[in-house]
């Protein structure tokens, strides 16, 4: 790959992680369940007049819909409303690639191998010590919801290869059209009018500037150069650029949210991610193939004990 795609697939992790951040500061103007309604209908509008309609059944968009939309961000955004810190929802929502290990395994038939057993049950100590925490950054309702939304994520996962959409960005934006209004409508329901009409009256720039970044770099910027690099480039070197993601994520949310990262909590994010690369790379597998394929080492010279005349004689009589 070449560096400046590379750096481009770095950049996109960077607005990725940093994403988690701005949902946070976001909540500060929106209720979760209207946040995510307008996330998906700026999503939808005005793109989906510029998108071709993605060749795929209705079953498939509307699956998508329900599952990366509703399940996967109103899950999200309603565990970290409940207290769920931002920089840890984003070391936790990686778990959706275990699940969807698991969902393929049972749905799609998909072979599992014991390095990726493994690397569930390092991830799952991390996620242990994580849901442990007690300095406030996480309460029982926002990991519940949080890692619910990464088995939607994974619920995702799995439409998204029963589908197989040749353009991902397209199939996105019409699948954003499905979530606005169930969540308008759950916002309407949990918190009436009267926090409506708040939160627009009173989102001001950050709010407004928060659910832009939401939209336009996180979704139809990122989607594109994802989609881009995933078609021209080998899957093995473009997926484990995603592992950054929580790495960005606790960056930025100690940067812009001042979360605190003590010892138990930077613990637990590294088993996450250890057991995210366990499941990613195969690197025993690949030490091994380097050691069955290393050169034999030259054989040893013959000792003479510094006799030239039997070294002499040794090879004559080889010659012979």
């Amino acid at each position: 790959m070449p560096i400046s795609k590379f750096l481009g697939g770095v950049l996109v992790m960077v607005i990725w992680g940093v994403n988690f951040a701005i949902i946070d500061i976001g909540l500060r103007s929106f209720d979760p369940y209207l946040l995510a309604s307008l996330r998906f209908l700026l999503a939808a509008l005005p793109a989906v007049f510029f998108f071709k309609r993605p060749q795929v059944p209705w079953r498939y968009i509307a699956l998508y819909g329900l599952f990366f939309g509703i399940g996967q961000f109103g899950l999200l955004f309603a565990g970290m409303h409940f207290g769920f810190s931002a920089g840890l929802a984003s070391v936790v929502m990686q778990l959706q690639a275990f699940w969807t290990i698991g969902l393929a395994a049972a749905m799609l038939r998909e072979r599992v191998v014991p390095r990726q057993l493994t690397g569930v049950v390092v991830a799952a100590v991390g996620i242990a010590l994580i849901i442990g925490i007690t300095d406030g950054s996480v309460t029982a309702v926002g990991a519940v919801l949080v890692i619910g939304a990464s088995l939607s994520w994974a619920m995702a996962n799995i439409v998204i290869k029963k589908a197989h959409p040749t353009d991902a960005l397209s199939f996105t934006v019409w699948a954003s059209l499905i979530p606005p209004i169930p969540m308008f409508l759950l916002s309407l329901g949990v918190n009436g009018w009267g926090s409506i009409t708040h939160s627009f009256a009173h989102m001001g720039w950050v709010g407004l500037g928060s659910l832009a970044y939401m939209v336009y770099p996180t979704i139809l910027f990122g989607f594109t150069l994802w989609g881009h690099l995933l078609r021209n480039y080998k899957t093995s070197h473009v997926a484990p650029l995603s592992l950054l993601v929580p790495v960005f994520g606790m960056a930025s949310s100690m940067l812009l949210l001042g979360e605190p990262l003590g010892g138990l909590k930077a613990g637990a994010i590294v088993l996450v991610i250890l057991g995210l690369v366990i499941n990613q790379f195969d690197l025993v597998g690949r030490l091994k193939k380097r050691w069955q394929a290393a050169p034999a080492a030259p054989a040893p010279p013959e000792v003479t004990d510094g006799d030239p005349a039997a070294s002499t004689s040794t090879s004559t009589t080889k010659a012979s």
